[in-house]
């Protein structure tokens, strides 16, 4: 994190420099009509082992710019597609988004500052010459504002960074990974603890100015058995949080493995289902997943600026989308949840709009999008703060704060009760409760099938008797209408789940908050997993 005396120092180079971009011009094409530049300054430290050894120790010490350089004006500039394209590593802007970490001396940031708006301006005459010449051969025309115009703002905070003891956390993954690497069985893991502290400098050509930090803690620890048939079974634990305090003891963190490591145990014996469709019931971290990837990603407004993309629930604004009575906002001002903090939370997006809770669907019926300040209707638009991005990519609207509540909710033993009833009514020999998953993807763009996939690492199949059992082998799979229209009961415990989201703007930290639900369908499929042998020699024992 940067100290209040270098904030005060670099803000106004920013503001110099963006402002002198206004008057870069090439004859016979518009002008630049905005710029903004986007500092991130990040402190970083990352360690991990296995077998009680350290793999590896690094501190590092970065600072990079994302500049927006707009030409035209905010009615038309060069942006396409909802900005979901401007991302390609191979640009040559991107070579250049790296600054200079000396406070001593500015002449470097200064340098880079202008090198890096030089690329971006040619960039953008490219993009705007491309744009017109696609306008002579397609029938689309662009009927919505290029860009939201803000007025001034100066929101300036300062914060001092929380010491990380990188003594005490190598020495805390070498312990624990020594210890796991002693239960019986186990074929290979490891321990991981990773911080990263930033700040966020934003200035703009609209005399706004924002500041802003963030810190992130992760403790990761991966455990993996190979069972008799040469199938690998993991399980995880995963600790995202937004304050050291937050962070378990080394007694609580024992507790935690040997509940995945008693887990574990039995997936290694479990029955391997190939297949699966009948009513399961999602508890409420895969019910959170279930959300994410097949409503909250389709509910990005940037998605429907694209040819390219399915857009789901273009036009049904003011529809029903859902069968059950279900509200689903994304708040980035939602800091805490029953005193945890969420790592999603932001007061400020990468645009510099100010965070908005979207209200995005209401009773299942839908009532909008989290947006950019690219416009996604003609009246009544105002951003709502959704546009982030990792580093070089431009920002698109993202989740921040995830939320799914229920409206007429059950307790998980009446959802149990339920999921049996179903499974009797359909005939079912059994159905499947999903207690815990570890990622999911899906695919929204409109050349593709629109599905999703959830990663299960934890789950039951459940007969007509009550009665439970291990299953391992197969993930979540199905496509978005059909899956949500499936839901016939919600929980009535909310739980958070602190993670990360890879999309086209990159891997930005992201908050659900979910209840289980019962679905009356959902349909599974055989997971890919690699067939190894056993080892032929023992491992060696440690010291």
């Amino acid at each position: 994190m940067i100290s209040k005396k270098v904030i005060q120092r670099i803000i106004p180079i920013l503001q110099k420099d963006c402002k002198r971009a206004l008057r870069m011009k090439v004859p016979g094409f518009p002008k630049v009509y905005y710029c903004s530049f986007l500092l991130r300054d990040i402190t970083w430290f990352n360690t991990w082992a296995s077998n009680g050894s350290i793999y590896r120790k690094r501190s590092d010490r970065t600072r990079n710019v994302y500049t927006d350089l707009r030409i035209g004006n905010y009615r038309y500039d060069q942006t396409t597609e909802g900005g979901l394209t401007d991302n390609e590593s191979d640009r040559e802007s991107v070579s250049h988004v790296n600054v200079p970490i000396d406070d001593h001396d500015y002449s470097g940031l200064r340098f880079a500052l202008w090198r890096l708006t030089e690329t971006k301006f040619r960039e953008a005459l490219r993009d705007y010459n491309d744009k017109q010449s696609s306008r002579m051969s397609s029938s689309v025309t662009d009927q919505l504002p290029s860009f939201y115009k803000l007025g001034r703002c100066r929101k300036v905070t300062f914060a001092r960074p929380q010491e990380v003891d990188e003594k005490k956390w190598t020495s805390f993954v070498k312990r624990a990974s020594k210890w796991i690497s002693r239960l019986p069985n186990i074929s290979t893991s490891w321990v991981e603890f990773e911080t990263s502290q930033d700040t966020k400098i934003f200035v703009s050509t609209e005399n706004r100015t924002i500041v802003q930090h963030t810190r992130i803690y992760s403790l990761t620890t991966t455990l993996r058995q190979l069972t008799k048939d040469g199938s690998t079974v993991e399980q995880d634990v995963v600790y995202n949080c937004s304050d050291l305090k937050e962070l378990p003891s080394f007694a609580k963190f024992k507790k935690a493995v040997l509940i995945k490591y008693e887990q574990l145990k039995r997936l290694a014996k479990a029955e391997q289902l190939h297949s699966f469709s009948g009513p399961v019931l999602l508890y409420p971290r895969p019910a959170g997943l279930l959300f994410h990837e097949a409503v909250g990603h389709r509910l990005e407004g940037c998605r429907l600026l694209s040819s390219e993309e399915g857009q789901t629930f273009k036009g049904l604004e003011g529809k029903a989308v859902l069968n059950v009575d279900l509200d689903v906002t994304d708040n980035p001002n939602l800091h805490t949840f029953h005193y945890e903090k969420c790592v999603g939370s932001y007061q400020f997006d990468d645009e510099g709009s100010e965070a908005r809770e979207a209200v995005l669907i209401k009773g299942g019926v839908l009532k909008g999008f989290l947006n950019t300040r690219a416009q996604t209707h003609k009246r009544g638009f105002v951003p709502n703060g959704h546009a982030r991005s990792k580093k070089f990519q431009r920002p698109v609207s993202r989740m921040g704060v995830f939320i799914v509540k229920g409206n007429k909710t059950k307790s998980i033993n009446h959802l149990r009760e339920k999921l049996v009833e179903q499974i009797k009514k359909q005939g079912k020999p059994f159905g499947l409760i999903v207690y815990e998953t570890s990622g999911g993807e899906t695919d929204t763009t409109s050349y593709d099938f629109q599905a999703f996939s959830g990663e299960i690492s934890y789950a039951t199949l459940i007969y007509p008797n009550g009665k439970e059992k291990v299953v391992r082998g197969v993930n979540l799979v199905g496509t978005p209408l059909q899956a949500l229209n499936n839901i016939i009961a919600v929980g009535d415990r909310l739980e958070l789940d602190n993670a990360f989201c890879g999309a086209e703007s990159g891997l930005i930290p992201v908050s659900t908050i979910s209840p289980a639900v019962l679905l009356s369908n959902l349909e599974l499929q055989a997971k890919g997993e690699d067939q190894s042998s056993q080892s032929i020699l023992k491992p060696p024992k440690g010291e």
